[in-house]
């Protein structure tokens, strides 16, 4: 017996990426826009009257950045399909994973009711935009190191050799995480990397002088004690000294587990999304419905496990961010003394 229209997998597909999609975005008018075809035409595809072609499933698919297959394959057999921005040495490849982060938080923002759980083995990467020579310095680091970029290769680090606009589009993506309600787990050793690749990089001379050294050590504790006060308020802020951005809108966990990887799961309507770090900053994207569920499963059950930092919870948060404080001023008085 043939399926029924809404039985059929490009019914599926369509209603979950009807789902998908913000409130005030019409599927009709996009589909129309996609393909370069007419409304009616959008329209009998919508309903299952026109068969969609490889193309056009292909041409969709790129454009929402989904995986067809993550929409009539449950998980249950084992295959999941993931995307990722690739990156290769360039700074036009660094640029568009920029831009791609960027976009994919302002589209989170049209909902309502979006929220993004974090599991953080390595601080989140938003939160290094909002200070300008620390995000230089890990732009600089994530290109020179990880992506061995040749115009790098001889450098020392030197925030002119970043280009501005690079710069300009991260304070962007902190503004726009920072309207986006997150929960965020954080353990003993998420702040170990960006400890770690400061002294490499002060151990191997690759810093021109101390003095760059240091001030990309004062502006991560400002940073770290933003943060905090974040913590404190449940409110995240764009900049320390500034107003609260939203009310609400964050809270943080300290995890005596290992996390082991960043892990990230974002919920927007009626859809989720699994993001697994690969490649030490960059991440895989499923919209896989199974996997997201055994993610946000796994993610809740790490928080059940895990200490409230933030709000009242103010002895916890003051001993946990107190031995990251001790970190830095260690690490700025190694830099000082040698």
């Amino acid at each position: 017996m043939a399926k029924k229209n809404s039985d059929t997998a490009q019914a599926l597909f369509m209603q979950r990426l009807k789902e998908s999609l913000a409130p005030s975005v019409s599927l009709v008018d996009s589909l129309a826009d996609i393909l370069e075809v007419s409304n009616d035409s959008a329209y009998r595809r919508l309903r299952g009257e026109t068969a969609l072609s490889i193309e056009e499933i292909a041409t969709i698919c790129k454009h929402f950045k989904i995986s067809f297959d993550a929409f009539i394959n449950n998980a249950a057999d084992g295959q999941v399909n993931f995307t990722y921005q690739p990156l290769n040495g360039n700074s036009d490849s660094f640029g568009n994973y920029l831009r791609s982060l960027k976009a994919d938080l302002n589209n989170l923002i049209k909902y309502p009711d979006a929220n993004i759980i974090y599991a953080a083995e390595d601080i989140p990467v938003f939160h290094h935009f909002e200070q300008p020579f620390l995000s230089a310095f890990k732009i600089f680091y994530w290109n020179k190191s990880f992506l061995n970029d040749k115009n790098l290769e001889n450098q020392k680090f030197d925030a002119s050799l970043i280009d501005p606009e690079l710069i300009e589009i991260g304070k962007d993506i902190i503004k726009a995480y920072s309207k986006i309600p997150s929960v965020e787990i954080w353990s003993d050793d998420t702040v170990n990397s960006t400890f770690k690749q400061i002294e490499f990089y002060w151990e191997s001379g690759i810093f021109k002088n101390k003095a760059d050294a240091l001030a990309i050590c004062h502006e991560l504790y400002n940073m770290l004690n933003r943060i905090n006060r974040q913590a404190e308020l449940n409110s995240k802020i764009a900049k320390i000294e500034n107003s609260i951005e939203s009310t609400n809108n964050y809270t943080l966990y300290h995890s005596d587990v290992m996390i082991g990887n960043n892990c990230v799961l974002v919920n927007a309507g009626n859809m989720k999304s699994s993001y697994i770090s690969c490649f030490s900053f960059n991440s895989m994207l499923t919209t896989n419905q199974r996997f997201c569920e055994e993610t946000e499963f796994w993610l809740k059950n790490l928080i059940r496990k895990s200490n409230l930092i933030s709000g009242v919870a103010e002895k916890l948060r003051y001993r946990y961010f107190k031995k990251i404080d001790v970190l830095t001023q260690q690490l700025i008085d190694k830099i000082e003394k040698d």
